[in-house]
């Protein structure tokens, strides 16, 4: 169903836009037997290092009861492993395995691969001011009376009020 664009509110096309990326992205994602926030957790681990499951879900933006489940599978499936930390035994750190960081290039070109199909016509100035307005909508929404003081762990966590804490 193609929304008529001409008189949708923007939020309503942004919205359709976000369930056809991520529909894209679990079909091209589909060969390395991830699914989009898996990716993310790769991307995430690969940029900051080995982090605890409740440092990886506050980045990510998940509760710690779905960052468990997400790592389970992917822990099974051989992307991460799961360690005790250095100096604090009690804290344990997620890593990622040779087969993690392997396809970490792999699932790059799969993002580039959606990026060229949404940027299809647009010309570089175009891209650079559509990122600029929807990095300033962003800002905009979390500076909002009803965001204040609020990060992503608290929206999400109010968002989905049934995920209790581990």
């Amino acid at each position: 169903m193609k929304l008529e664009n001409g008189n949708a509110p923007v939020q309503m096309i942004l919205q359709q836009l976000l369930h056809l990326t991520k529909y894209q992205a679990i079909h091209l994602l589909e060969h390395f037997d991830l699914n989009p926030g898996q990716a993310g957790i790769l991307f995430t681990l690969s940029h900051r290092g080995n982090l605890t499951q409740r440092e990886l879900a506050a980045r990510i933006g998940i509760t710690p009861p779905s960052m468990t489940v997400a790592l389970r599978k992917m822990e099974e499936k051989g992307y991460v492993i799961k360690q005790p930390d250095e100096l604090d035994q009690r804290k344990i750190r997620i890593h990622l395995t040779e087969k993690g960081t392997g396809c970490i290039d792999d699932m790059k070109k799969v993002f580039r691969q959606i990026e060229e199909i949404m940027f299809r016509g647009f010309l570089p100035e175009e891209k650079l001011l559509l990122r600029r307005f929807l990095l300033q909508m962003e800002e905009n929404i979390l500076k909002s009376k009803e965001m204040d003081g609020m990060d992503m762990n608290c929206i999400i966590s109010r968002m989905y009020p049934q995920d209790k804490e581990e």
